[in-house]
């Protein structure tokens, strides 16, 4: 079985995931194979042709000569939407095809697959079920506030620049609402494992 996990940033995904990696399912976050695959040299290659050798960093033995340094190419593709249109034409195939490929690798395994772009990216398309996690905005502003040391400014812009998201509730199988306190997240994602298993 394969769970897609999708819902906003803060919006307690990751939470999600580890309640059900507690109850068996292998995590794939889309998030960790992007990092990854910025260290392609196919993608290394495309980047710097899209945005200069400026979002390069000094070469580093533990990488290599050169690498992307994503801070920086956070820098420019968070501030202007275009950009990151741009960034994620160019990565989103070689994360697709690295999921597809860990998840082919064994496909006796439960898996989890997490992203923000599950839909569009495409890979919605190899999920058994689409799960979205829900939280109130005020919440997530916290989250980024408390747990990513953002400023109130700095939470605000990123969840504007997720405003024209790729899902929609009334297109997923199950929601679950983490405004709640964990524990009842937990009896939520059992409830509905449950109902997918039957």
């Amino acid at each position: 079985m394969v769970i897609g996990i999708t819902g906003g940033i803060a919006c307690g995904k990751s939470e999600v995931c580890r309640i059900l990696e507690r109850m068996g399912f292998v995590h794939i976050d889309a998030d960790d194979v992007a990092h990854r695959v910025l260290e392609f040299p196919e993608v290394i290659g495309a980047v710097t042709a899209a945005f200069g050798n400026e979002v390069l960093s000094a070469p580093d033995e533990s990488r290599g000569p050169v690498y992307i340094d994503r801070k920086k190419l956070g820098a420019i593709v968070f501030a202007d939407n275009d950009k990151m249109d741009i960034l994620e034409n160019i990565t989103h195939p070689a994360i697709v095809k690295q999921i597809h490929s860990i998840i082919n690798n064994d496909r006796s395994k439960d898996y989890v697959v997490e992203a923000i772009e599950l839909v569009s990216s495409g890979l919605v398309d190899i999920c058994d079920e689409l799960w979205i996690v829900h939280a109130e905005r005020e919440q997530q502003l916290k989250r980024l506030m408390e747990n990513r040391h953002m400023s109130y400014e700095d939470a605000c812009a990123r969840l504007i620049s997720q405003e024209n998201h790729d899902w929609k509730e009334e297109d997923a199988d199950r929601i679950i609402y983490s405004t709640e306190p964990i524990e009842s997240m937990e009896i939520q994602v059992r409830e509905a494992l449950l109902n997918v298993r039957k």
